[in-house]
């Protein structure tokens, strides 16, 4: 598959899409209020820079190794929206520049990307939501003071017993395997009260129509189950938890081996993509800060898989490591290239101090 960011981006109408997202954010959730008179006006427009934060996730760049891949591929910065100087270059956003500008906008710009990817995911056929896997992963802190941040339990499989930090619950479509749907919570937090507002969520969203619900024993109780099979239309397939189960009266569900082992896709995604986007510990701090980096990544994701599915490769759909690198092969000569320009400068600083350090040696 031979594509670079500049056609990622026209094809998919990337920019576009930002920008729905942004009207939408700010149609649910008001930004500030402007700043009073005086100061500099703001350059570059909120879609401009969700893009580029999306593209930054994609790569797993930097704030300064995207800065300096725009510098080198005035096309993308121009694909990105980046308005033009005087002398015709684009103008490229400072590192600075974009941190608190992502800060400043906060988790629901890519939220609302996030929903209008699977939106577009879903009209071209590329999710089915047909059969859902619900389950959650933890996030650990990066620093100990976060203040939303909490200590839970670990998962059975981790060394530690307790672990400090946030939990991501995901609704999962299995026929696919790309996300529909999460919500973050911190980490003291049970798995089970988040089941049903993701099929809510996920229902209200997209309209969706799930056949099957698929969960582990943590989220039994007789009150969700009959929820899914009244509510949804759906057949809850999840394992019986006899210590949730007070009433013995009734007989527990008897399912194979073979379907309840079918969730284990969810878990195979978590280590996709935890590992890629390097989600097990982020150098984050804040609820919001979180969120916005598992939206950005999770899009990251539908990204990879749209563009597998427009380029007629339906083995890349679940791949991001196989795509991102032929993607990133404009960006390495870039890179390259600003590399060498500053290894000169370095070298040019170098000669100038020694020879000020001659200069005043001889006087």
């Amino acid at each position: 598959m031979h594509i670079n960011a500049v056609t990622l981006v026209t094809t998919l109408h990337l920019l576009a899409l930002c920008r729905l997202a942004v009207r939408l954010a700010h149609r649910k959730c008001p930004p500030p209020l402007p700043a009073g008179p005086g100061g500099a006006p703001r350059t570059y427009t909120e879609e401009s820079l969700l893009l580029i934060a999306l593209l930054r996730t994609l790569w797993r760049l930097s704030y300064q190794d995207m800065s300096d891949w725009l510098h080198a591929w005035p096309a993308l910065a121009l694909a990105c929206g980046l308005p033009l100087k005087s002398d015709r270059q684009p103008r490229i956003p400072s590192p600075s520049q974009q941190w608190k500008r992502n800060h400043a906008a906060g988790a629901p710009l890519p939220e609302a990307l996030f929903v209008l990817t699977v939106q577009t995911a879903i009209h071209r056929h590329l999710l089915s939501a047909r059969d859902l896997i619900i389950d959650s992963a933890p996030i650990l802190a990066w620093r100990r003071t976060d203040p939303d941040a909490a200590i839970g339990h670990a998962p059975a499989h981790h060394p530690r017993l307790l672990l400090r930090g946030f939990r991501i619950h995901t609704l999962l479509c299995r026929g696919s395997g790309l996300p529909v749907h999460f919500l973050v919570s911190p980490a003291n937090v049970h798995d089970a009260p988040f089941a049903r507002p993701l099929l809510e969520w996920a229902v209200r969203l997209y309209h969706i129509r799930p056949r099957v619900i698929r969960l582990d024993a943590g989220y039994w109780g007789l009150r969700l189950i009959a929820w899914i099979h009244a509510a949804l239309g759906a057949v809850a397939v999840i394992p019986w938890n006899p210590k949730r189960q007070k009433n013995r009266s009734c007989l527990p569900p008897t399912w194979t081996a073979e379907e309840l082992s079918k969730r284990t896709s969810i878990e195979r995604f978590f280590g996709r993509v935890f590992l890629f986007f390097h989600l097990q510990r982020p150098p984050l701090c804040g609820w919001s800060a979180i969120v916005s980096q598992v939206a950005l990544a999770y899009t990251a994701t539908l990204v990879v898989a749209l563009v597998a599915q427009h380029a007629g490769r339906p083995d890349l759909i679940r791949s991001p490591k196989r795509v991102s690198p032929i993607f990133g092969r404009a960006f390495e000569r870039g890179n390259a290239l600003v590399s060498c320009m500053h290894a000169k400068v370095h070298l040019t600083c170098i000669r100038v101090f020694f020879r000020i350090q001659v200069y005043l040696a001889e006087r």
